[in-house]
C-alpha cells in the first residue's frame, strides 16, 4: 500500500509540473531584436493596411487614444506629427486598440475628426480586437516601436522622458526621434527599451 500511495504521489508530482510547465506565459512579446508581429489592420479611411507592405521600410508603430490625456497633450504639441515630418523616409502608424465596449473608445469618424484637427496626416489603424496590440504587449497610449527595415524591433517604449510633460520640448530627450536617427545611420539604437508611459491600453 505504500508503495502504491508513493507511486500515485509521485505521478501527482509529475503530472503537476507538466500542467505548470503548460500553463507557463508565452514569451515576452514586442521584443527588441525579434521580428515583429506581422498584422493587417483597416485605417481611419477604410483601407486595408498590413506591416508586410511596408518591408524594407523602418516603420514607426504609435499606440494612441484620443481620450487618453496624454495622446491629447502630445497631439496638441505635435510631438508624433514633428517627428513624422522630420523623418519623412519613414512609415509611420498610429494604431488604436481600444475596446469598442469601453467608454474611452472613439468611433472612427470622430477619431478621424480629432486627427484633422491636430494636423495628423499619417495613417491610424483600428484594432478593436486588441490582438495587435497584445501580440506587442502594448501597455499604454502612447507606447512606441520602432521596427526596422527587416521587420525587426529595435525599440520598445515611451516616446520621451517626460511623463509629466513639464518639460520644455528643446530639455525633452526624445527617445524615438533619437532612436530614427541612429537607425537610419545604421547604427545601433540606445537606449533601445524604455519604460512607456501613459493612460493604460483599454482592451
Amino acid at each position: 500500500m505504500k508503495k502504491i500511495r508513493t507511486a500515485l504521489v509521485t505521478t501527482g508530482l509529475a503530472l503537476w509540473t507538466v500542467l505548470a510547465l503548460g500553463a507557463a506565459p508565452a514569451a515576452a512579446t514586442g521584443t527588441v531584436g525579434e521580428k515583429a508581429p506581422a498584422f493587417k489592420l483597416t485605417d481611419l479611411n477604410g483601407k486595408p493596411q498590413s506591416l508586410d507592405q511596408y518591408q524594407g521600410k523602418v516603420v514607426v508603430l504609435e499606440w494612441i487614444n484620443p481620450n487618453c490625456p496624454f495622446s491629447d497633450r502630445q497631439a496638441r504639441e505635435k510631438t508624433m506629427v514633428d517627428l513624422n515630418k522630420k523623418y519623412g523616409q519613414v512609415v509611420w502608424l498610429g494604431i488604436n486598440s481600444t475596446n469598442p465596449k469601453h467608454q474611452d473608445y472613439l468611433p472612427p469618424a470622430e477619431h478621424l475628426a480629432w486627427a484633422r484637427k491636430n494636423g495628423i496626416g499619417y495613417s491610424i489603424l483600428y484594432d478593436p480586437s486588441g490582438n495587435v496590440g497584445h501580440a506587442y504587449g502594448a501597455k499604454t497610449t502612447p507606447h512606441m516601436f520602432i521596427v526596422d527595415p527587416a521587420g525587426k524591433i529595435a525599440y520598445n517604449g515611451a516616446i520621451d522622458d517626460d511623463p509629466s510633460g513639464r518639460k520644455t520640448k528643446p530639455a525633452r530627450v526624445n527617445y524615438v526621434d533619437s532612436g530614427l536617427t541612429a537607425e537610419l545611420a545604421g547604427r545601433a539604437v540606445t537606449p533601445a527599451v524604455t519604460q512607456p508611459y501613459g493612460c493604460s491600453v483599454k482592451y
